[in-house]
């Protein structure tokens, strides 16, 4: 059905009713039920990303108006879409640390190390990295009177006899006591190129006296910490 309606704007001038329809009613017809469209709700809104930081995914809903018996629907009721927020904090991460090095002096006060590399730089705003080369002290004996002042000079000996070395010249001999050394060879290729490594080099008993003590004639090995830069 479908209606009309008018109002009166003036009544007879002698107070009589107004005899005209002011409303009308007629039959119509639609369509056939089952050839209507399927009649949907506006789209939600988008709902919030599915994470807290980096990629993610949002989706919004839609419903029938219509019952569903007046015929099949095909449109989609839901739509999923990515959505991207700010990238994710990444810590830095570190390896395990080696293992304490030899004390550096053979007698009186020195210290030993150990390193570890940074095998991840943090990103977008991630826990910094932390130092990579820990110190310490160790005491091995007690040096004779003088001897510290010896063992500075046959350092700096050595390091004279290293640069005649590499400028084709025979090194000496270096002296401990109770037997002969080779003199300390090169340092070792550092063993990372970055993040921290570690080089070594060795002095070898060249001629043992028989009056050495056990203790102070032996092969030495000194280890330094290298490329301790990050990557």
């Amino acid at each position: 059905m479908k209606r009309r309606e008018r109002m009166v704007k003036m009544p007879p001038a002698d107070g009589s009713i107004c005899g005209a329809e002011v409303l009308e009613v007629e039959k119509c017809m639609m369509p056939e039920c089952h050839t209507i469209p399927c009649l949907l709700t506006p789209w939600s809104e988008w709902s919030d990303c599915s994470v807290t930081c980096g990629k993610g995914l949002r989706t919004r809903q839609r419903t029938l108006k219509s019952p569903v018996e007046l015929g099949d629907c095909t449109e989609e009721l839901e739509q999923v879409e990515k959505c991207m927020l700010p990238e994710c904090p990444i810590d830095c991460v570190m390896s395990d640390w080696t293992e304490w090095s030899e004390c550096n002096k053979s007698c009186g006060k020195g210290h030993t190390i150990r390193t570890r590399i940074v095998t991840m730089e943090p990103q977008f705003g991630g826990d910094p990295c932390t130092e990579t080369i820990h110190r310490k002290k160790c005491k091995i004996r007690k040096c004779s009177r003088g001897q510290g002042n010896s063992d500075e000079k046959r350092r700096r000996k050595e390091q004279r006899e290293k640069r005649r070395s590499k400028q084709g010249r025979v090194e000496g001999a270096s002296e401990h006591p109770g037997c002969r050394m080779r003199p300390w060879s090169s340092w070792t290729e550092c063993t990372k190129l970055c993040g921290g490594g570690i080089q070594e080099r060795l002095m070898i008993v060249k001629q043992k006296f028989k009056t050495a003590q056990l203790s102070s004639c032996k092969d030495r090995k000194e280890i330094r910490a290298c490329n301790v830069h990050p990557c």
